[in-house]
């Protein structure tokens, strides 16, 4: 290596032409005070260069520039810079590795990301020949998961009895949370990951444990244990006699809020209100909450007038849109309770063009005579007779008493009309009947 007087940077020639090293020297050179003697711009023109080829890469192509200032952390080695924006006035401790030092890290990075590759591949390989040895009593499943299945076919037919599908595949099966019903799906066995069909990338390591981008994960069908093909079991599936209230109930309850949700985005969105996940969780709970007693279309019309109000005061001194969205979860809440409270009448909403019902919904819809109009309590009062739950002697009975006594009452104080024009009323609000029946009952006795 060749050092001039007044240089902090030692050159390794790779040139032997005398002018392509005195440029190089002049490029490099510095005063006692650290600073170039000659400007960039000044020197470009000393040499015949070729046209688009600037300077610097020139110059690092005929010479590998050393800064005395900079040491390798590893081996004390002097650090290689490429230009001088690189190079240290001061001696100080190097950031990086020289270059033998880095390639010896690179090649060691480069060994244990194949090891890794080469063990994920191996893992996922074993999965699949596990997979491939699962099968499913259809017979035996939940009614809810049997309507999550017909719904999830007609949402990707022919995809889920042919071949494999991914969440983006199931766009049309509910306004929101098709993620989770899939997942629910995934988690009783039902549809099973396929990692041979899933694009490079989906799964990875971090740390010691692989994860996957749920988006692109590739599912399949689980085979039948009785070794039907996927038509025949979609088909069996069609011809289920239900007999679990609680568990369709509930999966209507989980689509429902998804279609309140759904309607909450879209007007969250019109007016640029921002919610957390811890907001839009305890929304969720709430409305899920009240669809047990009123209907989709309903919270609709609860939901609009929240997120207006809230647009309202974001409008007002001393507030702004984040402080005016945070109070939508407790405007839900305070509403509903209110609503209940004094009874009163909510209005009912129509399904905006531009959200689609899903055709989970529609499969509800076709087996209980429902849709967005219907309460929660005529929902599972009609869950109870589909299931034959509704046939029981002590259903009505529970009632006759109650109904009896409230009867005699009325008649008692001249008041029947105003009676029953006060049972419809809480039943258009949606209460149920023994709700209804107290609630009477009660503004009498007083």
């Amino acid at each position: 290596m060749k050092k001039d007087l007044y240089m902090t940077i030692r050159l390794q020639m790779l040139t032997e032409d005398p002018k392509e090293i005195e440029l190089i020297e002049r490029y490099w050179a510095v005063d006692e005070f650290g600073q170039y003697l000659e400007k960039v711009s000044a020197l470009a023109g000393l040499i015949e260069m070729a046209q688009g080829v600037t300077l610097t890469s020139f110059i690092r192509q005929r010479c590998n520039a050393f800064d005395e200032n900079q040491v390798c952390p590893k081996c004390a080695e002097l650090i290689e810079i490429k230009n001088r924006s690189q190079a240290k006035k001061l001696p100080q401790p190097a950031i990086k590795l020289c270059t033998l030092c880095q390639k010896d890290q690179d090649d060691i990075a480069l060994e244990a990301k194949r090891s890794k590759a080469a063990e994920l591949e191996r893992q996922l390989a074993e999965f699949c020949r596990n997979q491939s040895t699962l099968t499913v009593d259809y017979s035996a499943i939940s009614d809810a998961h049997v309507l999550m299945l017909l719904a999830l076919d007609r949402a990707i037919t022919p995809r889920l009895a042919n071949g494999g599908f991914t969440i983006g595949d199931c766009r049309g099966l509910a306004p929101l949370y098709i993620g989770d019903f899939v997942l629910q799906l995934r988690e009783a066995g039902l549809v099973l990951d396929d990692p041979s069909k899933a694009r490079p990338g989906t799964y990875y390591w971090e740390g010691d444990e692989i994860w996957m981008v749920r988006d692109q994960v590739v599912y399949r069908l689980a085979p039948d244990a009785e070794s039907r093909s996927a038509d025949e079991v979609i088909r069996s599936l069609s011809d289920r006699v239900y007999t679990d209230a609680e568990g369709i109930f509930n999966l209507w309850l989980d689509y429902s809020a998804a279609d309140v949700m759904r309607y909450l985005g879209i007007q969250c969105e019109l007016y640029n209100h921002e919610l957390t996940e811890q907001e839009l969780e305890e929304i969720k709970s709430t409305l899920r909450s009240a669809l047990e007693t009123y209907s989709v279309s309903q919270l609709w019309s609860v939901v609009w007038k929240v997120v207006r109000d809230a647009a309202s005061l974001a409008n007002r001194e001393y507030y702004n849109r984040p402080k005016a969205a945070a109070t939508i979860p407790g405007k839900i809440r305070r509403n509903l309770e209110k609503v209940r409270r004094e009874s009163i009448e909510l209005k009912s909403w129509s399904r905006p063009d531009q959200h689609p019902a899903g055709t989970l919904g529609m499969v509800l819809g076709e087996i209980l005579s429902v849709d967005e109009n219907t309460s929660g309590h005529m929902v599972s009062s009609l869950v109870t007779w589909l299931t034959g739950q509704g046939c029981s002697p002590s259903v009505g009975a529970e009632l006759d008493e109650p109904i009896r006594e409230l009867m005699t009452i009325a008649l008692a104080h001249d008041v029947s009309s105003s009676v029953m024009l006060r049972f419809a009323e809480l039943i258009r609000a949606g209460h149920d009947v023994g709700f209804a029946i107290e609630e009477i009952g009660e503004t009498l006795r007083s």
